[in-house]
């Protein structure tokens, strides 16, 4: 690298682990991917996480942003939950590597980090409330409320994706109706996949009255994206004074491993 990185954030999965180096612009300078050890349990989650920032760490380094796909908690810096990873509960992530490191370090659910970068483009920076739903696999959310990320008591805000949409019990959250996992396991829910996010993204908007909604996920990019009209007429059919937020797809650009520096500060 011929700039000296100020940054370093990761994109964490349950498949893959994006690396990436950042100058103090928050352009990339360097990157790498793995495969997640998902087989060593913890202790081999954590050191594959250290020694892949072991390979971008300079003296310049002042700060990690670390962005993990489960509930983590705001106030002790802990993943509580990641159903993907090997990490059990209560996972004192964000301590262990600030104690390891010496640096200031952020870790946050993966879809607050996405929104925040998301946050970041011309498109969005003019609105003070922004939501994100990503469907995929299964279905997670965040939100900006008033210019800032909403943690909620504890940071286990914007599930959006167990919201109670129906009366079935196979079928009741909105994550069942709408996600990969489930849309395999039910074939016939296809078809009521865009009515069943546009009564979601309605409810949503009676909750929060965004301005605008992020969307993306490799379920709604492939299969929901090309029905955005749809979408809008469904949200304002049960929202109040026919009204709709304006819906965005997302940015394809969009960095989660940079949304987590940017969160580092604190300034979402």
């Amino acid at each position: 690298m011929k700039t000296t990185p100020k940054f370093i954030g990761i994109d964490v999965g349950g498949t893959k682990i994006l690396i990436q180096a950042f100058d103090e612009k928050l352009r990339i300078l360097d990157e790498k991917m793995v495969k997640t050890d998902v087989i060593h349990g913890k202790l081999g989650f954590f050191n594959q996480i250290c020694a892949l920032i072991d390979e971008f760490l300079t003296k310049s380094v002042k700060g990690i942003g670390i962005a993990l796909p489960g509930i983590v908690n705001q106030k002790t810096g802990e993943l509580v939950r990641a159903p993907h990873l090997p990490t059990g509960r209560n996972f004192k992530i964000r301590d262990l590597l600030k104690k390891r490191y010496g640096v200031t370090v952020h870790a946050d659910n993966d879809i607050n980090a996405f929104l925040a970068d998301e946050y970041a483009t011309p498109r969005l920076k003019k609105y003070k409330n922004v939501l994100a739903l990503m469907v995929g696999t299964g279905l997670g959310g965040a939100a900006i409320v008033d210019g800032k990320m909403m943690y909620g008591a504890n940071g286990y805000a914007g599930e959006f994706g167990h919201m109670v949409i129906n009366k079935s019990d196979t079928l009741m959250s909105l994550e069942q109706n709408t996600s990969g996992h489930y849309r395999e396991l039910y074939p016939n829910i296809k078809k009521y996949s865009v009515r069943n996010l546009g009564i979601g993204l309605a409810s949503l908007n009676l909750i929060f009255n965004p301005d605008a909604i992020v969307l993306g996920g490799s379920v709604y990019l492939n299969h929901i994206a090309q029905k955005k009209t749809e979408l809008v007429k469904i949200i304002k059919k049960y929202s109040l004074a026919n009204q709709a937020p304006k819906l965005f797809d997302a940015d394809p650009k969009t960095s989660v491993a940079r949304g987590a520096v940017r969160l580092i500060e604190k300034k979402i």
